[in-house]
């Protein structure tokens, strides 16, 4: 046992302060270089496969799907019957010419009920993707089942738009203080 712990030698390296700090900047330096190396990888890569356009990019395949408990609903045929659309005649004017008799407004002037033109609501306009689609996401699952991120470009690069999809202005300035729990600032636009 006594040879044998002769026999074993120990090495030391000693370094001055100078040749430390040289090491530790060096060491930096490679450390700056394989990282700078690195974003130049991830940069050719990421324009290598995004190819922009102008697309509604919808986040359902984002979100996680929950499972849900079993709720068995009927479905009748009334429920894929379209609503009944009304036209209501309209008002019925009557013009009295200074002899005082009256004349009859024209026959068969009728307007439409309501005309529906479809509205937005913007809550978010931004250049992270996963800001717009968590915010999207939340949107969703709390019930806001239209609500979307609209990818655009502008000349600070990509810019993603939250937005919800309602059938008419009417809904979506109804739907605004609801709206205001995610956003401080909603866009109603058409």
């Amino acid at each position: 046992m006594e040879q044998l712990a002769e026999d074993q030698s120990h090495y030391e390296i000693s370094l001055t302060a100078g040749q430390a700090f040289v090491a530790f900047v060096l060491l930096l330096l490679s450390l700056a270089a394989s990282f700078a190396f690195g974003l130049m990888i991830g940069r050719g890569q990421s324009d290598d496969h995004l190819v922009l356009r102008k697309e509604q990019v919808t986040v359902a395949s984002v979100v996680p799907k929950k499972t849900p408990a079993k709720v068995e609903t009927s479905v009748k045929d009334e429920d894929f019957k379209a609503p009944p659309t009304t036209i209501e005649p309209a008002p019925r004017v009557e013009a009295v010419p200074l002899s005082g008799t009256a004349v009859p407004a024209k026959a068969g002037t009728y307007t439409a009920g309501t005309h529906t033109e479809p509205a937005y609501a913007q809550l978010l306009s931004t250049t992270d993707q996963k800001t717009a689609e968590a915010l999207a996401a939340k949107l969703i699952e709390r019930g806001f089942t239209a609500a979307y991120v609209e990818r655009t470009t502008s000349d600070k690069g990509p810019t993603f738009r939250v937005r919800v999809k309602f059938p008419t202005e009417t809904e979506a300035r109804a739907a605004e203080p609801k709206l205001k729990e995610f956003s401080k600032e909603v866009w109603i636009t058409r």
